[in-house]
């Protein structure tokens, strides 16, 4: 997985609140913590650090 993050990513991130930015970052921190443990799938070798943050922006629920 590439270690780099796009301008474009960064704009996305940039346009979250701190608590929504909060909710991403635990949400990639327990990501990695289940897939370190086995009891997920490792992301694919050719998945970018892009194109998780952004699947984890776009997963993340509504706010009310």
């Amino acid at each position: 997985m590439t270690k780099t993050v796009s301008k474009t990513t960064v704009e996305m991130l940039k346009k979250l609140d701190n608590e929504a930015l909060a909710s991403c970052l635990y949400a990639a921190c327990d990501l990695a913590l289940r897939a370190s443990r086995g009891s997920v799938q490792v992301p694919p070798e050719d998945m970018t650090a892009d194109d998780l943050v952004r699947q984890l922006i776009t997963q993340m629920p509504p706010r009310a």
